[in-house]
């Protein structure tokens, strides 16, 4: 069964680039062999860094494999350059690449949220105005819901 991840959980990131994964996350990010299994890459959305878990990277991954290598896009390059493994400490902290912090402008405030099956960091400030500047309703009846 797919997990679904959801809630939104302010923290900070360390003058190292580390920052800890929220617990209610971190649980379901345990790969089947017991280990921390997932990765960074950059959003799609210009100001997020997406983790992905292991099965959902590899899915991503093997619907882009079947781009023709004649018809190669920039964007699976753009996307393959960015993955990066993550990797905790023993005190559970994860360091996040210096390119992806950048490229999300994060500087110490973020925010990470669930979406579905995979989680988005964000700087705070960045998150806090696209949700001031959001009409709830009008997103959802872009859904259909």
């Amino acid at each position: 069964m797919a997990t679904f991840f959801c809630g939104t959980y302010e923290h900070q990131i360390d003058d190292k680039n580390r920052l800890r994964i929220p617990a209610k996350f971190r649980k379901a990010l345990i790969g089947e062999d017991g280990d921390k299994s997932y990765s960074f890459a950059r959003g799609m959305v210009d100001g997020c860094v997406y983790v992905l878990p292991e099965e959902e990277l590899q899915a991503i991954m093997e619907k882009l494999s079947e781009e023709k290598m004649g018809e190669a896009s920039l964007a699976t390059m753009l996307f393959y350059g960015s993955v990066y493994e993550a990797e905790e400490d023993p005190q559970g902290r994860v360091v996040l690449p210096a390119k992806l912090k950048a490229a999300a402008g994060i500087e110490k405030d973020i925010v990470t949220v669930g979406r579905g099956k995979r989680i988005e960091i964000w700087a705070a400030d960045v998150y806090e105005k696209i949700c001031a500047d959001a009409n709830y309703r009008a997103e959802f009846k872009k859904l259909g819901i």
